[in-house]
């Protein structure tokens, strides 16, 4: 018999989109698989929605705990071999579980595969603004040590398939992130499993106002967490090496951050923190420079969700290729 595939798809609020996503998944070549839909505490009809799907859909309705949660929950609840995570607002083509799950079972050294993207705009339509592909390009000989600092998976959560039992080794994502704990469980997966990448684009991503690098404070948090990690974790004895190299990085890119979110006091905070911890990371990074500049723009007022939404959410794709919410 063919394995199991648990599909596991968190959402908030998000019925607008959600129906071609689970159109697309129900549309899926590959038809042994479970369908499970994590509502995350949705106040928008999404429960009548996946109602009129019927039996083919299995849906759980939890309080308000973000996607971590909702996508841990759905894992427990699921009984698959290999695991499926597809977005709510992201759409695969039909023929993506059967060319994952292909790969698994002929190659049994690969723990997780994923597949090329192509980006699409808030109506579907193929997005034709400016993306950084380089950002997701690989630039270290390990997996891990790219991992360390960007999220190279394109497509992350809505493109991966993996193996139960690596998820069990690696751990859940961690839900005490709102930003980055998709980067954070490939790394913890990556230090002892193969990866394997299907180059063809078998998922579309959507570019909307709601992505979460629009909010780049949040971003600059799950990095955070991410350089705590690294450091008191520790890496695997090959990727140590780089790891002074991954922590000057992360530094830099956390100031840079909070400082194009005008969150001075985050800043202030951070540094304060990073300076009781380990002194000697300011020593050789451009982290003070990000600190000038934030000064000069102290009369700034904090900018959240807004007008400027599109415009930052843009610049966070192009610095980053960071997978979205």
């Amino acid at each position: 018999m063919e394995p199991l595939v648990s599909v596991i798809i968190p959402t908030y609020n998000r019925s607008r989109f959600l129906g071609e996503a689970l159109d697309s998944a129900l549309n899926q070549t590959y038809k042994g698989m479970e369908i499970l839909v994590v509502d995350d505490g949705s106040t928008d009809g999404t429960s009548q929605l996946v109602r009129k799907y019927g039996p083919r859909i299995r849906y759980i309705y939890q309080e308000r705990s973000e996607r971590s949660s909702a996508r841990n929950r759905g894992v427990r609840e699921s009984c698959g071999d290999y695991i499926a995570f597809l977005d709510s607002d992201d759409i695969w083509l039909p023929e993506k579980l059967e060319r994952q799950v292909k790969v698994l079972n002929d190659n049994e050294e690969i723990g997780v595969v994923y597949t090329g993207v192509q980006f699409i705009d808030e109506d579907g339509r193929a997005y034709e603004g400016k993306i950084c592909w380089a950002a997701l390009q690989r630039k270290r000989q390990r997996l891990y040590e790219d991992l360390m600092t960007r999220n190279v998976i394109s497509g992350s959560a809505s493109s991966v398939l993996l193996r139960r039992e690596c998820m069990e080794t690696a751990g859940p994502f961690d839900e005490a992130m709102n930003a980055c704990e998709d980067l954070d469980l490939w790394r913890r997966l990556a230090a002892n499993f193969r990866f394997h990448k299907i180059e063809q684009p078998f998922v579309k991503l959507r570019v909307h106002f709601e992505n979460t690098q629009d909010r780049l404070g949040t971003m600059a948090q799950g990095y955070e967490t991410i350089l705590w990690k690294i450091w008191r974790q520790g890496t695997p004895p090959e990727s140590e090496g780089y790891r002074n190299e991954a922590i000057l990085k992360l530094l830099a890119q956390i100031a840079s951050l909070y400082r194009q979110d005008h969150s001075l006091w985050r800043f202030f905070w951070f540094c304060g923190r990073s300076a009781l911890e380990r002194s000697n990371w300011f020593l050789t990074c451009t982290f003070w420079q990000s600190f000038f500049r934030l000064c000069r723009e102290r009369r700034h007022r904090i900018r959240g969700f807004g007008r400027t939404g599109l415009a930052t959410q843009l610049q966070a794709l192009e610095r980053e290729g960071h997978r979205k919410r």
